[in-house]
């Protein structure tokens, strides 16, 4: 199995190049074929190019990430007539060949750039509010995914984390406000589950929405959908806004419980420490933006 450094992405198994994908519309979407195909963004998990002017192909370029877009393509077109803001529900579904082991989907292209890049003004909170308890409202349906990193209980994760938090401090330096966090880890690790299993996007922050002139124009990157605690989701306010924000995205949600508002800012720590922890070498930016996430916990958890 390839090896990575932490603060860095894994190696691709697979070169994704705009040659591959060619071929791989030639061969099963011929319809597609001659439209301009350039390449636009390259993750842990998958290799995104332009298709046109309205489409998208999402290529994964690890054998982790290919199952992960089966789920894509079998639950996104379930649930997004119940949602306000577009997601990227596949248009073709690619199947594996000879070409290539592996799914991957054409989706639309939803236009913008990524939270991180232009971030979403305070007044778009009240509207990831409302496509929150949207999804969450959904029926999970039988066979609903599960996912054993995400929507799971708090304990689980705690070693990881603490370990994380603990490379962090050794960084930035004992005695300062993140310290708090062991506590906060601590105890919110120990919160039990309170509500029912719920659709979760599962990995939402900065670089997963879309923001058009600060505006919140769509949620991509549907990877790590699955059904579990809200409180995973509800985390992303911590990551996208400052705390003067936060009042009007749990208003825009709905009631929660004070376990359910806990847990969701244990969970706003563990993403933060993740994005430090895998980022801090190869996307700086993505990095600290996880840390000012636990900063944000730090001030209001």
């Amino acid at each position: 199995m390839p090896t990575f450094t932490a603060g860095t992405p894994p190696p691709a198994e697979i070169a994704v190049e705009v040659a591959l994908v060619r071929r791989l519309l030639e061969e099963q979407h011929p319809n597609l074929k001659s439209l301009p195909l350039s390449r636009a963004a390259e993750g842990w998990d998958n290799v995104t190019f332009r298709l046109g002017n309205e489409l998208a192909v999402r290529v994964p370029r690890r054998s982790g990430a290919a199952r992960l877009v089966v789920n894509e393509q079998r639950w996104l077109p379930r649930i997004a007539g119940a949602l306000s803001l577009p997601i990227p529900t596949p248009t073709h579904v690619g199947v594996p060949s000879p070409l290539f082991p592996w799914h991957w989907s054409v989706l639309p292209w939803i236009a913008g750039t990524s939270g991180l890049d232009t971030p979403l003004e305070a007044g778009e909170a009240p509207r990831l509010g409302r496509f929150l308890r949207e999804l969450h409202a959904i029926d999970p349906m039988n066979g609903a995914p599960q996912n054993p990193h995400r929507g799971v209980p708090l304990g689980s994760r705690q070693a990881v984390t603490g370990a994380r938090l603990e490379r962090l401090l050794e960084t930035v330096g004992h005695g300062s406000d993140l310290d708090g966090l062991a506590e906060l880890l601590a105890v919110g690790s120990a919160i039990p589950i309170d509500v029912p299993r719920v659709w979760l996007h599962g990995d939402l922050h900065a670089k997963n929405v879309v923001s058009a002139d600060g505006r919140l124009t769509g949620v991509i990157d549907w990877g790590d959908i699955c059904t579990g605690d809200p409180a995973t989701d509800l985390a992303s306010v911590w990551n996208l806004f400052e705390p003067p924000a936060h009042a009007r995205f749990w208003e825009a949600y709905g009631e929660v419980s004070e376990a359910t508002r806990k847990r969701a800012a244990v969970w706003a720590a563990t993403f933060g420490l993740m994005l430090w922890d895998s980022h801090h070498r190869a996307d700086p930016a993505f990095a600290e933006l996880g840390v000012r996430s636990l900063e944000r916990v730090a001030a209001t958890g």
